[in-house]
Formats: C-alpha cells, sequence, structure tokens
C-alpha cells in the first residue's frame, strides 16, 4: 500500500478482479463510457481477469483505478473527474511502477489518450512511433524503460522485443526520404512478409528522390529462398539498391541495424538473436549509425551470386 503525501487519507492499493469487480469497473464505467463515450462493450475484455489492478482511495471513497497486464502493459487508468490534477494519477502510475520494478521488468508501456501525454511524460515515460485511434479517441504508444540493460540512449521496448517484425515495419512505414537496412541475409522473420515488401514497394514510391538501401554478409540464404526484395531491386535498381559487404569487413559485424532517415534506429545483436532488439530515438545515435552505414557501404559490392536474378 503506498500513501500519498498530497493528500493525506490518499491510499493506492492493489485489487483484484475476483473481489473487486464492482468497485473497478465503476470507476472505468463513469470515466470512460459516460465522460468519454467509450462502448461499453469495448470497455471491459478478457484481460480483465488476468491483470493485476489498482484501486486510489480517499477514506472510504474509491476514486481511481489503473491496471497491468503480464509484461508491463499499463492501461485502463481512470481518476474520477473532481479528483483530477491532485496527485492521485501520479500516485497510481508510481505504485505500478513500483511493483513492475519488483517484478524486474525491463520496461513497461501504455497507450496515452494524447491529451494525457504530458502527465506521463512527467513520470518519465517517452513517446514511441505514431498515433493511433482506439474506441474513436486518439492515443499515444509511450514506454518507460525501468533497466539498464541497454546502452546509453537505446531503449529496452517490450513490445519491440515481443515482435520485432512489427517494429522494422513501423519503422519504415514511417520513414520519409531513406532507410538504410543493413543484416547478414536480410533475415526472413524481419525482412520478407508481405506486409514488409508491400511498405517497401510503397516507400519507394513515396517521393521521386526516396531511396532504400540494403546491405547484406551472406548472398547465399537469399539465393536459396528467393528472397522478394531481391526481385524488388531488380525491378526498381534506381531506387532499391542491393549491395554486398566484403568479406573483410563482414567478420567485424558486430550488430545490424536499420536506420530511418537521421533520427530512429532499430538495431540487434546477430540474426539469431533478434529478440535482443534495441531501439533509439535519439537523433545524435541514429545520425551516427547512418555515417557507420555508409562508410561499409563503400566497401561493399553488387551481389555476385545474385546477378542471375538480375
Amino acid at each position: 500500500m503506498l500513501r500519498s503525501t498530497l493528500m493525506t487519507t490518499l491510499t493506492i492499493a492493489k485489487a483484484d478482479w475476483a473481489h473487486h469487480a464492482g468497485l473497478l469497473s465503476e470507476i472505468r464505467h463513469r470515466v470512460f463510457v459516460d465522460e468519454q463515450g467509450v462502448p461499453e462493450a469495448l470497455e471491459l475484455d478478457e484481460f480483465d481477469s488476468l491483470a493485476s489492478h489498482w484501486l486510489a482511495r480517499i477514506e472510504d471513497k474509491v476514486i481511481g483505478t489503473a491496471r497491468m497486464l503480464d509484461g508491463g502493459a499499463i492501461g485502463r487508468m481512470a481518476v474520477l473527474k473532481p479528483y483530477r490534477g491532485k496527485g492521485v494519477g501520479k500516485a497510481l502510475i508510481n505504485a505500478i511502477i513500483k511493483e513492475a520494478k519488483t517484478r524486474q521488468y525491463p520496461a513497461v508501456e501504455l497507450g496515452a489518450q494524447t491529451h494525457a501525454i504530458a502527465f506521463y511524460e512527467t513520470a518519465g515515460f517517452r513517446v514511441k512511433g505514431p498515433r493511433f485511434m482506439d474506441a474513436g479517441i486518439a492515443h499515444q504508444h509511450m514506454y518507460l524503460q525501468l533497466t539498464s540493460d541497454a546502452p546509453l540512449g537505446f531503449n529496452v521496448d517490450p513490445g519491440l522485443r515481443a515482435n520485432p517484425a512489427q517494429g522494422v515495419l513501423e519503422l519504415c512505414k514511417n520513414g520519409r526520404w531513406e532507410l538504410r537496412i543493413f543484416s547478414h541475409s536480410l533475415e526472413p522473420a524481419l525482412f520478407a512478409n508481405a506486409e514488409f515488401i508491400r511498405c517497401i514497394y510503397e516507400f519507394a514510391h513515396r517521393h521521386q528522390d526516396s531511396k532504400v538501401f540494403l546491405m547484406i554478409c551472406e548472398e547465399r540464404p537469399l539465393r536459396e529462398t528467393h528472397h522478394p526484395l531481391v526481385e524488388l531491386s531488380r525491378q526498381y535498381r534506381h531506387i532499391l539498391q542491393l549491395r554486398t559487404l566484403s568479406i573483410d569487413y563482414t567478420v567485424n559485424a558486430d550488430e545490424y541495424f536499420v536506420v530511418s532517415d537521421e533520427d530512429h534506429l532499430i538495431t540487434y545483436p546477430h540474426q539469431s538473436e533478434i529478440a535482443q532488439i534495441l531501439s533509439s530515438d535519439d537523433e545524435a545515435i541514429a545520425r551516427q549509425y547512418r555515417m557507420k552505414f555508409d562508410q561499409l557501404w563503400r566497401h561493399a559490392e553488387e551481389p555476385r551470386s545474385l546477378k542471375p536474378f538480375y
């Protein structure tokens, strides 16, 4: 249980759906359904019985709630209108973060309604990706890194690690002018699904100056699988360029990465360790990786064993 110094009678305590469903759903119904117009059928879901819940009380009156799923996904943060701006939301989020640290989660994440972005930023959360609509309300994906198992400037994003392919796809979708992809052999788990190929095709036609640079270390897997990006690069060679890095330089390749323009980056240590993927929206770091790519690019050439496909 956590007591706030801002409101001496405010308490935050864990709750469970089996015993407190009525209290939890009442607060959420008043905030999300009555106040914000969220359809009641969308407000309750199958995760309620699985999640950890918190209740905020002033004396015996329940005034707020929130939940966290296993893995660190926070949601359903609701505080009754008369009690907003009084530290209730901050006390709730602090209690959840404390629990996540106890569970040794590397990070927590949430979908913030856009008017609440500044609130979560004061708690240390950072914006990630584009805004999206949920139940007719604009939201922003945000995350908070809790551990230091990533280099300075990089982020351990549980959503990205759970679905690296989606993370790479979103990075490319949000690119404006140039994409640089350095990989061992355009790992199919990241770069061969139909949605990614369509994204690259659309990116290549986004502007007349759009460019996609693909640099690989090993040609054989692409040849054996007839990788769709090889065919795409054959059709649009002036836009999508594919090169193989000289073997003299591949021996020192200790990580692979994707850089979008000069401001977003995803990196992973090895083609068999995609689950260790990291991200960074630090422009200085992304720029360094772009420069690293361009330096290696000068030591790469058109793939010899793939020329029949060209």
